[in-house]
């Protein structure tokens, strides 16, 4: 008992401190975000006004720039000295300044060496004596010398330079040079900085004549095109607050970081305000992220010591007290350790082996192989790849369990490694995968291998008194002709793979340099159909479904067409498998529910009846976890009434995962949606799943339909399914019915719900609204 209370006491100050430091942690992480971001914002504006400043100063330099090449122009001193402005046209080299640089808005005055006006570019007075109402023009003719300066006039703040023109060292006149801040103000724009030029009030009296008219109070806004959002910005802090505050400021609510650069004349006097906008989501706080990051895992490493060390005090001196009462737990923990020990060795052989059928793994198989490369090409020899894919293992992994398939897995690995020597390799790639490595085999040693395996599957493999059936479709690729990489090997191996499963299956190919035209191909069509979603190439069709006793519409079957723009039309068998493949048939399902559910709408807009709209769900669909959240969000926006739709599964589906896929079609049911199994009898679904399942009808699959009524096998199988969904009372219907002696067997044995082209073929839109019209 004292032991407890000596624990106690050494818990209790641990624990506070360790609390202690959390808290203060945290807070200091907040504070030091906080000033990073201060000095963030304050690093960009800092930036703001220094690309500001530079652009201002680029422009002055070339105002001035432009002044001094008019000055040293011939016709221009030809014109003041011949007292004739016939050949002065400054307006097309304004234009072409505007078009070419970044002088856009640009005039030009030339005065006389009297300081008269001579010429402007922007108006047809002159003559007037410039001197009686500008200090400027008269300090040039006194002291003839470049100049160049921002102040108002009368219609703008703007640039201005003024340059003397001589004559053989005789002062003539001047030319001057004008230009507003809008190019400043664009450029600026193009580097993400939007900015507000205001003028200082106390000028508010020299524009007599402004050129926009607008003012936010007595500040005169000298941009031409205005964003109206930042004027109501500075209007909701007040114009004085912004040009007077010291920093920045953060508009929190429109999402703004605001400058403001102040421009003074020559007497330092506040001449005007750059009001500089930036976006805060154009902000990258990347480096703060990751600051903030470090922070929070010091704060959590410093407290998971301090936990640590509560947690050793606590454990020693609990162990003590504990082996002080029970001495024989003592070795319950030893046992516990070796078991540990044991678990750990046994953890790193799973690292290189796989774990049901104890051959090595794919990264040992790609380390054996890499090794065997080098090797062979220091000997000069051959290494020969065989890439193993089991057959139909889906289809019992589906039918019989992932017991049962993983079981089959180990007998048939056990069966491959009688075949290989100590010398080569056989792993486990993946999933029904298989490889061997043969080290210097030749083409005869290789065959052999080939057909001893292929023989050896023939026999049935019995596994829980099931005796099961499968093959391998093998792909070879040989060191060095097929490739000099292990990645290019076993791609090729794997390439060559499928072109035998695609021949067929149960049989071998060697790789060849086609097949990889045929990957090529593969990812042709997968950028293909990438492209037929974006740019919307595909088309619904629709096939009636007619209730026989009374030649009337009772549904449609939504099918989709891909109108290849190159290919024309193209049926959904080529490109179904490969989106389900590829996974892009989730996207394609989306389309045609939209699609479709928007048909039915317009029909039923305009009187059309149309009966239930039957779409088919892939598995995909079925088993992504947000499906049934989309369907929902899809219902409501469409406002389509669910009484109309109707989803169609497969046979196979229900089989390949029962537990989930009962509890998505319950899910389904709730929202009001009929659900009806596709394909049915083509299964290996036993009637207890049957019953199990939310669905409320079976559709006869088109194999049992085609040679009836002259085939007693199928007529056996279509009774039965009759009679199994009138006991379970399911609605029923057949698919591929194609002539009258079909009508006529299944509407006498109770099935009076057809689909097919006895009646129609699938429909594009316009010629299914006709169908439905006649059939009204």
């Amino acid at each position: 008992m004292a032991k407890i209370k000596q624990l106690s006491s050494l818990q209790q100050p641990l624990i506070f401190v360790s609390v202690v430091w959390l808290i203060l942690g945290f807070l200091f992480v907040n504070y030091k975000v906080d000033d990073l971001r201060y000095e963030k914002y304050k690093d960009i504006s800092t930036d703001m006004q220094n690309r500001l400043k530079g652009l201002i100063k680029e422009k002055q330099e070339a105002t001035l720039v432009v002044s001094f090449a008019i000055a040293n122009n011939q016709t221009i001193r030809d014109a003041l000295l011949n007292n004739s402005i016939s050949g002065l046209n400054l307006d097309k080299f304004s234009d072409e300044l505007s078009k070419y640089t970044s002088l856009q808005n640009s005039w030009f005055q030339l005065s006389t060496h009297e300081g008269k006006s001579f010429y402007r570019s922007w108006t047809d007075k002159r003559g007037d004596d410039l001197t009686a109402i500008r200090k400027d023009i008269v300090e040039m003719v006194n002291n003839p010398a470049p100049t160049s300066s921002i102040s108002p006039g009368l219609f703008n703040l703007t640039f201005k330079a003024m340059v003397p023109i001589f004559e053989d060292g005789r002062f003539i006149g001047t030319i001057e040079t004008i230009s507003d801040f809008n190019s400043v103000a664009k450029m600026m724009t193009q580097e993400g900085y939007e900015t507000l030029l205001l003028v200082d009030k106390s000028y508010k009296k020299l524009l007599l004549d402004p050129s926009s008219k607008n003012y936010i109070g007595d500040y005169y806004l000298a941009n031409s095109d205005i964003n109206n959002q930042h004027v109501e910005i500075i209007k909701n802090i007040t114009v004085e607050h912004v040009v007077n505050w010291a920093s920045f400021y953060i508009d929190e609510e429109q999402e703004h970081l605001i400058s403001t650069y102040h421009l003074h004349d020559k007497l330092d006097k506040e001449l005007a305000y750059f009001v500089i906008f930036k976006d805060l989501k154009d902000i990258d706080f990347s480096d703060i992220t990751r600051t903030t990051q470090s922070l929070i895992l010091f704060i959590l490493s410093i407290f998971l010591f301090l936990i640590g060390i509560y947690y050793f005090f606590y454990t020693k001196k609990q162990k003590e007290y504990i082996q002080e009462m029970n001495i024989h737990l003592e070795k319950k923990v030893q046992t516990r350790n070796q078991a540990l020990i044991k678990q750990s060795k046994k953890l790193e052989h799973v690292s290189q082996y796989d774990s049901l059928t104890k051959l090595p793994n794919r990264a040992l198989l790609i380390n054996k192989l890499k090794r065997s490369i080098e090797k062979a090409r220091g000997n000069k020899q051959s290494i020969t790849i065989l890439f193993l894919d089991l057959d139909r293992f889906k289809e019992i992994n589906d039918t019989y369990s992932h017991e049962v398939g993983d079981t089959l897995l180990k007998k048939i690995a056990d069966k491959l490694k009688t075949f290989i020597d100590e010398s080569d390799t056989i792993a486990r790639f993946g999933g029904d995968e298989f490889t061997i490595i043969l080290n210097n085999a030749n083409d005869t040693q290789t065959m052999e291998l080939v057909a001893n395996i292929t023989d050896a599957m023939h026999d049935a493999i019995s596994v829980d008194n099931l005796r099961l059936h499968t093959t391998f479709s093998i792909g070879i690729s040989t060191f060095p002709q097929d490739g000099e990489s292990a990645e290019i090997l076993l791609r090729n191996a794997d390439t060559a793979m499928y072109g035998a499963k695609s021949s067929g299956k149960n049989r071998y190919q060697f790789y060849n340099a086609k097949m990889t035209e045929l990957a090529f191909e593969r990812v042709l069509l997968e950028s293909n159909l990438r492209k037929a979603i974006k740019e919307n190439e595909f088309e619904a069709y629709f096939q009636p479904k007619i209730d026989a006793t009374t030649q009337k519409v009772i549904g449609l079957e939504a099918l989709i067409r891909w109108r290849h723009p190159e290919l024309g039309l193209i049926a959904p068998a080529k490109f179904i498998p490969f989106a389900e493949d590829i996974g892009l048939i989730i996207e394609i399902d989306k389309w045609m529910m939209r699609v479709a559910t928007a048909y039915i709408l317009e029909c039923k807009k305009e009187n059309i009846t149309t009966g239930k709209l039957s779409i088919n769900a892939s598995a995909k669909q079925i088993e992504d976890k947000g499906y049934i959240d989309d369907l929902k969000s899809f219902i409501n926006e469409s406002g389509v009434d669910t009484k109309d739709l109707e989803i169609e599964i497969t046979e196979g589906l229900i089989m390949k995962n029962t537990a989930q896929v009962i509890s998505v079609l319950k899910s389904i049911k709730d929202l009001g949606i009929s659900i009806s199994i596709d394909d049915f009898g083509t299964g290996y679904s036993s009637l207890s799943y049957i019953k199990r399942l939310p669905i409320d009808k079976l559709k006869i699959d088109r194999s049992f339909i085609k040679d009836i009524p002259e085939d007693k096998e199928d007529i056996a199988i279509v009774r039965t399914i009759i009679a199994l969904a009138n006991n379970l009372s399911l609605e029923l219907i057949a698919e591929g019915v194609e002539t009258q002696e079909q009508v006529d067997f299944l509407v006498r044995e109770g099935c009076v719900n057809i689909q097919g082209y006895f009646y129609s073929k699938p429909l594009c839109a316009n010629e299914c609204k006709d169908f439905l019209i006649s059939h009204m």
